[in-house]
């Protein structure tokens, strides 16, 4: 039995750290960085280390850097049989451009990761029995898919730049919507206290991830808001990723839902200390310490 099966994007990430964004036709010095990335790999790997037995199915190329993606995940414990080798397109990359404040710019190529709802379809009625699917900005595709084949596991969704494609209805049999600030608006049109409130009609808990201005959470019944926790912010890439794995383990531990947010805010704070989507992901004991600050 897995606690989490992570289906989603999963990538390498070419981050450039620059002072500010060139001007048209100029160029700016940047210090480089080359991680391991993609918001489903991000996730399982943040929601190994704290603790859960995860799964994730996704999509790399037959190359190096494939390869690579593949033993990272297993060298942080994540369980890699549902990953597919796609031949006719490369390893998925990213170019993350971060700013002096943490801030970052993407531009996405998504090579193998596009073979994703067909893997699905070979494995939707292969999937080990799990208490939560969480689904890392993937099509509606996909989302439907899932919806229609997965009955005894909770599903919970971060829609991420696929929020576009989705409307209201689409959300129905989501037990669980993380979603940042702009999401939200542009699936609702509202601001995130009116569109929480729209979407608990079709969600059971809706999580508003706000940056530095924390997360609220509305369940249908009970509002929750919560300040982000003071830190030295070093780059932004993989906080939502990291935010989804904290809060869904206290989920999954049975912690309350302010517990829960704690621990979402938590996670995200200790990685966004650090470059890359995943260095300063914590694992249990560095959380305890970190939340008894």
């Amino acid at each position: 039995m897995f606690d989490v099966i992570s289906i989603g994007n999963i990538n390498i990430d070419i981050s450039f750290y620059v002072d500010k964004i060139p001007e048209i036709d100029y160029e700016v010095l940047a210090d480089l960085g080359i991680f391991h990335g993609g918001a489903a790999a991000n996730f399982a790997v943040a929601a190994s280390r704290l603790g859960l037995k995860v799964g994730i199915i996704g999509c790399v190329g037959n190359d190096y850097f494939g390869k690579k993606a593949i033993e990272e995940l297993e060298k942080e414990g994540v369980i890699t049989n549902f990953i597919k080798i796609v031949n006719e397109k490369l390893t998925g990359m990213v170019c993350v451009i971060v700013e002096k404040n943490g801030n970052r710019r993407m531009l996405a190529y998504r090579g193998a990761n596009e073979y994703l709802e067909k893997v699905i379809d070979e494995v939707v009625n292969e999937i080990p029995h799990c208490r939560y699917i969480q689904l890392c900005n993937v099509n509606k595709r996909v989302l439907t898919k899932v919806k229609e084949k997965i009955k005894e596991a909770k599903i919970s969704l971060d829609p991420g730049g696929r929020v576009v494609e989705l409307s209201l209805n689409d959300l129905e049999g989501i037990d669980l919507l993380l979603l940042n600030e702009v999401e939200c608006k542009k699936l609702t049109n509202m601001n995130y206290k009116e569109g929480a409130y729209l979407l608990s009609k079709y969600v059971d808990i809706i999580v508003v991830k706000m940056g530095e201005k924390g997360a609220y959470l509305f369940d249908g019944n009970k509002e929750i808001e919560m300040p982000a926790i003071k830190v030295n912010v070093v780059d932004t890439t993989g906080a939502g990723d990291a935010f989804n794995a904290g809060f869904i383990t206290g989920l999954i531990r049975g912690l309350s839902l302010e517990e829960c947010l704690h621990w979402g805010i938590a996670t995200a704070s200790l990685k966004i200390q650090k470059k890359g989507a995943r260095n300063g992901l914590p694992n249990v004991n560095e959380l305890m310490k970190f939340l008894s600050y």
